[in-house]
Protein backbone atom coordinates (compact mmCIF):
# COMPACT_ATOMS: atom_id res chain seq x y z
CA UNK A 1 0.00 0.00 0.00
CA UNK A 2 1.33 3.47 -0.88
CA UNK A 3 1.95 6.06 1.83
CA UNK A 4 -0.90 8.30 0.65
CA UNK A 5 -3.27 5.35 0.71
CA UNK A 6 -2.27 4.50 4.29
CA UNK A 7 -2.95 8.03 5.53
CA UNK A 8 -6.23 8.17 3.63
CA UNK A 9 -7.28 4.84 5.12
CA UNK A 10 -6.67 6.16 8.66
CA UNK A 11 -8.79 9.23 8.00
CA UNK A 12 -11.57 7.10 6.53
CA UNK A 13 -11.40 4.87 9.60
CA UNK A 14 -11.78 7.85 11.94
CA UNK A 15 -14.59 9.24 9.79
CA UNK A 16 -16.41 5.90 9.80
CA UNK A 17 -16.03 5.67 13.55
CA UNK A 18 -17.34 9.21 14.12
CA UNK A 19 -20.34 8.62 11.89
CA UNK A 20 -21.06 5.22 13.42
CA UNK A 21 -20.91 6.72 16.90
CA UNK A 22 -23.58 9.28 16.00
CA UNK A 23 -25.81 6.88 14.11
CA UNK A 24 -25.56 4.21 16.79
CA UNK A 25 -27.25 6.33 19.41
CA UNK A 26 -29.56 8.10 16.97
CA UNK A 27 -31.21 4.82 16.02
CA UNK A 28 -31.13 3.45 19.55
CA UNK A 29 -28.75 0.56 18.90
CA UNK A 30 -25.87 -0.70 20.97
CA UNK A 31 -26.00 -3.11 23.85
CA UNK A 32 -24.49 -2.87 27.26
CA UNK A 33 -20.78 -2.11 27.16
CA UNK A 34 -18.81 -4.72 29.03
CA UNK A 35 -15.38 -3.85 30.41
CA UNK A 36 -13.01 -6.70 31.14
CA UNK A 37 -9.99 -6.51 33.39
CA UNK A 38 -7.43 -8.49 31.44
CA UNK A 39 -5.18 -8.78 34.46
CA UNK A 40 -7.82 -10.17 36.79
CA UNK A 41 -10.41 -11.78 34.55
CA UNK A 42 -13.20 -9.77 36.19
CA UNK A 43 -16.12 -8.45 34.15
CA UNK A 44 -18.33 -5.47 34.94
CA UNK A 45 -21.30 -4.01 33.12
CA UNK A 46 -21.53 -0.38 32.09
CA UNK A 47 -24.46 1.77 30.97
CA UNK A 48 -26.40 0.93 27.79
CA UNK A 49 -25.16 3.40 25.18
CA UNK A 50 -28.47 3.68 23.37
CA UNK A 51 -30.60 4.75 26.32
CA UNK A 52 -31.20 7.98 28.18
CA UNK A 53 -29.34 7.86 31.46
CA UNK A 54 -31.01 8.79 34.75
CA UNK A 55 -29.43 8.90 38.21
CA UNK A 56 -29.84 5.68 40.12
CA UNK A 57 -28.46 3.93 43.15
CA UNK A 58 -25.77 2.30 41.00
CA UNK A 59 -22.63 3.24 42.92
CA UNK A 60 -20.46 2.43 39.93
CA UNK A 61 -21.94 5.29 37.84
CA UNK A 62 -20.85 8.93 37.91
CA UNK A 63 -23.04 11.39 36.01
CA UNK A 64 -21.07 14.26 34.48
CA UNK A 65 -22.62 17.75 34.58
CA UNK A 66 -22.66 20.38 31.84
CA UNK A 67 -20.29 23.31 32.30
CA UNK A 68 -20.92 25.23 29.07
CA UNK A 69 -21.66 25.00 25.39
CA UNK A 70 -18.41 26.27 23.91
CA UNK A 71 -18.69 25.79 20.13
CA UNK A 72 -21.77 25.79 17.85
CA UNK A 73 -22.45 23.01 15.36
CA UNK A 74 -19.73 23.03 12.73
CA UNK A 75 -20.55 22.93 8.98
CA UNK A 76 -20.72 19.46 7.42
CA UNK A 77 -17.29 17.89 6.98
CA UNK A 78 -16.37 15.46 4.19
CA UNK A 79 -14.34 13.51 6.75
CA UNK A 80 -16.53 13.49 9.88
CA UNK A 81 -20.05 14.33 8.76
CA UNK A 82 -22.27 16.99 10.35
CA UNK A 83 -21.04 17.10 13.94
CA UNK A 84 -18.73 19.14 16.13
CA UNK A 85 -15.74 17.12 17.29
CA UNK A 86 -13.85 18.69 20.18
CA UNK A 87 -10.57 17.26 21.47
CA UNK A 88 -7.48 17.77 23.57
CA UNK A 89 -8.49 19.76 26.61
CA UNK A 90 -5.62 20.85 28.87
CA UNK A 91 -5.11 23.54 31.48
CA UNK A 92 -2.87 26.44 30.50
CA UNK A 93 -0.56 28.50 32.73
CA UNK A 94 -3.35 31.07 33.16
CA UNK A 95 -5.66 28.43 34.69
CA UNK A 96 -8.00 28.43 31.69
CA UNK A 97 -9.04 25.26 29.88
CA UNK A 98 -7.75 25.02 26.31
CA UNK A 99 -9.20 22.70 23.66
CA UNK A 100 -9.32 22.16 19.89
CA UNK A 101 -12.11 21.76 17.34
CA UNK A 102 -11.15 19.06 14.85
CA UNK A 103 -14.17 19.75 12.61
CA UNK A 104 -13.80 23.54 12.47
CA UNK A 105 -14.20 25.00 8.99
CA UNK A 106 -11.15 26.41 7.17
CA UNK A 107 -10.36 29.94 8.29
CA UNK A 108 -12.27 29.65 11.56
CA UNK A 109 -10.81 29.16 15.03
CA UNK A 110 -9.26 25.76 15.65
CA UNK A 111 -7.98 26.42 19.20
CA UNK A 112 -10.04 27.88 22.06
CA UNK A 113 -9.78 28.60 25.76
CA UNK A 114 -12.56 28.56 28.34
CA UNK A 115 -12.65 30.68 31.49
CA UNK A 116 -14.30 28.30 33.94
CA UNK A 117 -15.43 31.13 36.23
CA UNK A 118 -17.15 33.30 33.61
CA UNK A 119 -17.93 30.44 31.17
CA UNK A 120 -16.59 32.68 28.41
CA UNK A 121 -14.97 30.98 25.40
CA UNK A 122 -12.20 32.83 23.53
CA UNK A 123 -10.82 31.98 20.10
CA UNK A 124 -7.04 31.50 20.25
CA UNK A 125 -5.83 30.43 16.80
CA UNK A 126 -7.22 29.91 13.29
CA UNK A 127 -5.87 28.82 9.93
CA UNK A 128 -6.98 27.36 6.62
CA UNK A 129 -5.59 23.83 6.59
CA UNK A 130 -5.01 22.25 10.01
CA UNK A 131 -7.06 19.56 11.68
CA UNK A 132 -5.94 19.40 15.31
CA UNK A 133 -6.75 16.28 17.31
CA UNK A 134 -5.00 17.13 20.59
CA UNK A 135 -3.47 19.97 22.55
CA UNK A 136 -0.98 19.80 25.40
CA UNK A 137 1.41 22.14 27.23
CA UNK A 138 5.06 21.15 27.27
CA UNK A 139 6.85 21.16 30.64
CA UNK A 140 10.01 22.18 28.76
CA UNK A 141 8.83 25.58 27.53
CA UNK A 142 5.19 26.03 28.68
CA UNK A 143 3.98 26.35 25.09
CA UNK A 144 1.03 24.65 23.37
CA UNK A 145 1.86 21.60 21.26
CA UNK A 146 -0.71 20.40 18.74
CA UNK A 147 -1.09 17.22 16.71
CA UNK A 148 -2.21 18.08 13.19
CA UNK A 149 -4.14 14.93 12.38
CA UNK A 150 -4.96 16.16 8.88
CA UNK A 151 -1.40 16.95 7.75
CA UNK A 152 0.87 14.73 9.85
CA UNK A 153 2.61 17.58 11.68
CA UNK A 154 3.42 18.60 15.25
CA UNK A 155 2.92 22.35 15.76
CA UNK A 156 3.68 24.81 18.56
CA UNK A 157 1.94 27.99 19.78
CA UNK A 158 2.26 30.50 22.56
CA UNK A 159 -0.71 30.36 24.98
CA UNK A 160 -2.02 33.63 23.48
CA UNK A 161 -2.10 32.09 19.97
CA UNK A 162 0.97 33.84 18.59
CA UNK A 163 4.24 32.32 17.44
CA UNK A 164 2.91 29.43 15.36
CA UNK A 165 5.77 27.07 14.50
CA UNK A 166 5.87 23.70 12.80
CA UNK A 167 8.22 21.65 14.97
CA UNK A 168 7.95 18.33 13.11
CA UNK A 169 6.83 17.38 9.64
CA UNK A 170 7.64 14.60 7.23
CA UNK A 171 7.95 10.82 7.23
CA UNK A 172 9.08 8.63 10.12
CA UNK A 173 10.88 5.55 8.85
CA UNK A 174 9.41 6.15 5.40
CA UNK A 175 5.83 6.84 6.43
CA UNK A 176 4.03 10.09 7.31
CA UNK A 177 2.42 10.01 10.74
CA UNK A 178 -1.24 10.53 11.53
CA UNK A 179 -0.51 12.04 14.96
CA UNK A 180 -3.42 11.79 17.35
CA UNK A 181 -2.35 12.36 20.98
CA UNK A 182 0.82 13.43 22.83
CA UNK A 183 2.16 12.62 26.29
CA UNK A 184 5.18 14.54 27.65
CA UNK A 185 7.78 13.15 30.01
CA UNK A 186 9.36 15.39 32.65
CA UNK A 187 12.01 16.66 30.21
CA UNK A 188 9.45 17.55 27.55
CA UNK A 189 10.15 14.62 25.22
CA UNK A 190 7.03 13.76 23.22
CA UNK A 191 5.39 10.34 22.99
CA UNK A 192 2.89 10.35 20.12
CA UNK A 193 0.26 7.89 18.95
CA UNK A 194 0.38 7.41 15.18
CA UNK A 195 -3.28 6.69 14.42
CA UNK A 196 -3.02 4.22 11.55
CA UNK A 197 -4.21 0.72 10.81
CA UNK A 198 -7.20 -1.43 11.57
CA UNK A 199 -7.88 -4.91 12.93
CA UNK A 200 -6.77 -6.55 9.68
CA UNK A 201 -3.87 -4.21 8.93
CA UNK A 202 -2.26 -3.23 12.26
CA UNK A 203 0.27 -0.59 11.26
CA UNK A 204 -0.24 2.00 14.01
CA UNK A 205 2.79 3.17 15.96
CA UNK A 206 4.08 4.95 19.04
CA UNK A 207 6.68 7.55 18.05
CA UNK A 208 9.05 9.47 20.32
CA UNK A 209 10.36 12.95 19.51
CA UNK A 210 12.78 14.86 21.71
CA UNK A 211 11.73 18.13 23.34
CA UNK A 212 12.74 20.12 20.25
CA UNK A 213 10.69 17.92 17.89
CA UNK A 214 13.71 16.12 16.46
CA UNK A 215 15.23 12.63 16.47
CA UNK A 216 12.11 10.49 15.84
CA UNK A 217 12.16 6.94 17.19
CA UNK A 218 9.49 4.32 16.53
CA UNK A 219 9.02 2.67 19.93
CA UNK A 220 6.27 0.29 18.87
CA UNK A 221 4.54 -0.78 15.68
CA UNK A 222 1.84 -3.27 14.82
CA UNK A 223 -0.94 -1.42 16.65
CA UNK A 224 -4.59 -0.93 15.72
CA UNK A 225 -5.39 2.80 15.46
CA UNK A 226 -3.58 3.82 18.68
CA UNK A 227 -5.20 6.90 20.15
CA UNK A 228 -4.96 7.87 23.84
CA UNK A 229 -1.56 7.90 25.56
CA UNK A 230 -0.70 8.77 29.16
CA UNK A 231 2.20 8.28 31.56
CA UNK A 232 1.82 6.52 34.91
CA UNK A 233 2.37 8.71 38.01
CA UNK A 234 6.09 7.83 38.18
CA UNK A 235 6.62 8.31 34.41
CA UNK A 236 7.97 4.75 34.10
CA UNK A 237 5.16 3.35 31.95
CA UNK A 238 2.67 4.40 29.28
CA UNK A 239 -1.00 3.50 28.91
CA UNK A 240 -2.07 3.42 25.24
CA UNK A 241 -5.62 2.85 23.96
CA UNK A 242 -6.13 1.06 20.63
CA UNK A 243 -9.35 2.55 19.31
CA UNK A 244 -11.14 -0.03 17.22
CA UNK A 245 -10.34 -3.10 19.35
CA UNK A 246 -11.10 -1.53 22.74
CA UNK A 247 -7.73 -2.45 24.24
CA UNK A 248 -5.58 -0.62 26.81
CA UNK A 249 -1.90 -1.47 26.34
CA UNK A 250 0.78 -1.08 29.02
CA UNK A 251 4.39 -0.31 28.02
CA UNK A 252 7.36 -0.05 30.40
CA UNK A 253 10.09 2.34 29.30
CA UNK A 254 13.83 1.88 29.47
CA UNK A 255 15.67 4.31 31.74
CA UNK A 256 16.55 6.59 28.80
CA UNK A 257 12.95 6.56 27.50
CA UNK A 258 14.05 5.46 24.04
CA UNK A 259 12.73 1.90 24.03
CA UNK A 260 10.25 -0.40 25.77
CA UNK A 261 11.54 -3.12 28.07
CA UNK A 262 8.16 -4.74 28.81
CA UNK A 263 4.82 -4.83 27.00
CA UNK A 264 1.38 -6.13 27.90
CA UNK A 265 -2.38 -5.68 27.69
CA UNK A 266 -3.83 -4.10 30.80
CA UNK A 267 -7.55 -3.93 30.07
CA UNK A 268 -10.08 -4.68 27.34
CA UNK A 269 -13.70 -3.68 26.82
CA UNK A 270 -16.49 -4.96 24.60
CA UNK A 271 -17.39 -1.60 23.08
CA UNK A 272 -19.45 -2.77 20.09
CA UNK A 273 -19.31 -0.15 17.34
CA UNK A 274 -17.62 2.31 19.69
CA UNK A 275 -13.92 2.52 20.58
CA UNK A 276 -11.18 3.90 22.81
CA UNK A 277 -10.28 7.57 22.29
CA UNK A 278 -8.08 9.65 24.60
CA UNK A 279 -7.16 8.70 28.15
CA UNK A 280 -5.59 10.12 31.30
CA UNK A 281 -4.42 9.08 34.77
CA UNK A 282 -4.75 10.49 38.29
CA UNK A 283 -2.39 10.59 41.30
CA UNK A 284 -3.50 7.11 42.39
CA UNK A 285 -2.62 5.65 39.00
CA UNK A 286 -6.24 5.12 37.96
CA UNK A 287 -6.76 5.07 34.19
CA UNK A 288 -9.62 7.09 32.64
CA UNK A 289 -10.57 5.90 29.15
CA UNK A 290 -13.00 7.85 26.95
CA UNK A 291 -15.44 5.74 24.91
CA UNK A 292 -16.96 7.98 22.23
CA UNK A 293 -20.15 6.62 20.77
CA UNK A 294 -21.13 5.27 24.17
CA UNK A 295 -20.88 8.72 25.77
CA UNK A 296 -18.93 7.25 28.68
CA UNK A 297 -15.55 7.15 30.41
CA UNK A 298 -14.31 3.91 31.97
CA UNK A 299 -12.18 4.21 35.11
CA UNK A 300 -9.89 1.33 36.06
CA UNK A 301 -7.32 0.98 38.81
CA UNK A 302 -3.81 -0.12 37.72
CA UNK A 303 -4.75 -3.76 38.43
CA UNK A 304 -7.48 -3.61 35.79
CA UNK A 305 -10.53 -3.49 38.07
CA UNK A 306 -13.32 -1.31 36.68
CA UNK A 307 -14.09 1.16 39.47
CA UNK A 308 -16.57 3.59 37.91
CA UNK A 309 -18.24 4.54 34.63
CA UNK A 310 -18.72 8.24 33.91
CA UNK A 311 -21.86 8.97 31.87
CA UNK A 312 -22.87 12.02 29.82
CA UNK A 313 -26.68 12.00 29.97
CA UNK A 314 -28.28 12.12 26.53
CA UNK A 315 -31.41 13.69 28.00
CA UNK A 316 -29.38 16.94 28.25
CA UNK A 317 -29.54 17.46 24.46
CA UNK A 318 -32.31 18.19 21.93
CA UNK A 319 -30.83 15.89 19.27
CA UNK A 320 -29.69 12.31 19.95
CA UNK A 321 -26.11 11.21 19.33
CA UNK A 322 -24.23 13.71 21.51
CA UNK A 323 -21.89 10.92 22.55
CA UNK A 324 -18.51 11.93 21.16
CA UNK A 325 -16.79 11.94 24.56
CA UNK A 326 -13.21 12.25 23.37
CA UNK A 327 -10.80 13.66 25.94
CA UNK A 328 -10.43 14.83 29.52
CA UNK A 329 -8.09 16.65 31.87
CA UNK A 330 -8.00 16.60 35.68
CA UNK A 331 -6.90 19.93 37.13
CA UNK A 332 -3.63 19.51 38.99
CA UNK A 333 -4.04 19.31 42.78
CA UNK A 334 -7.83 18.91 42.56
CA UNK A 335 -10.35 16.22 41.64
CA UNK A 336 -12.04 18.46 39.06
CA UNK A 337 -12.15 16.62 35.72
CA UNK A 338 -13.26 18.33 32.52
CA UNK A 339 -14.42 16.45 29.42
CA UNK A 340 -14.79 17.44 25.76
CA UNK A 341 -18.18 16.33 24.40
CA UNK A 342 -19.21 16.64 20.75
CA UNK A 343 -21.97 15.62 18.38
CA UNK A 344 -24.85 17.08 16.33
CA UNK A 345 -25.70 19.68 19.00
CA UNK A 346 -22.31 21.41 18.92
CA UNK A 347 -19.39 21.23 21.36
CA UNK A 348 -19.61 21.16 25.15
CA UNK A 349 -17.40 20.93 28.22
CA UNK A 350 -18.62 18.63 31.01
CA UNK A 351 -17.36 18.15 34.58
CA UNK A 352 -17.17 15.33 37.10
CA UNK A 353 -15.24 14.55 40.27
CA UNK A 354 -12.27 12.28 39.65
CA UNK A 355 -11.38 9.49 42.08
CA UNK A 356 -8.02 11.05 42.99
CA UNK A 357 -6.25 14.36 42.42
CA UNK A 358 -4.83 15.51 39.15
CA UNK A 359 -1.08 15.53 38.50
CA UNK A 360 1.07 16.69 35.58
CA UNK A 361 0.22 13.49 33.73
CA UNK A 362 -3.49 14.31 34.08
CA UNK A 363 -2.75 17.29 31.84
CA UNK A 364 -0.73 15.35 29.27
CA UNK A 365 2.47 15.62 31.26
CA UNK A 366 2.40 19.40 31.05
CA UNK A 367 3.34 21.78 33.83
Amino acid sequence: MLEGEIVSQSKRSKRSFALAATVLVAVGLGGTAVATAATTGQTHHGVPSGQSNHPSSNSRTIYASKVAKVVPLDPPSPVFGHITLLEGDAFGPNGELYFVDLTAAPGTSKVFRLNLKTKKTTAVYSDQTSGFSSLQFSPADGKIYLTDFSNGDIDRLNPDGTGFTKVFSGPVEGRTMVPDDIAFDKAGNMYITDYQGDNWNPIGRIVRLDATGKNPIVLQGGLVAPNGISFSPDFSTLWVGELTIGQEDHFTLAADGKSFVAKGVGMRANVGLNGFDSNTVDAAGNVYQCVPGAGTILIWNPNGDLLKTVVVKQSDFPLPGQTTVTNLAIKKGTTDAYVTVGGPNGGYIYHFKALAKGIAQSNGGGA
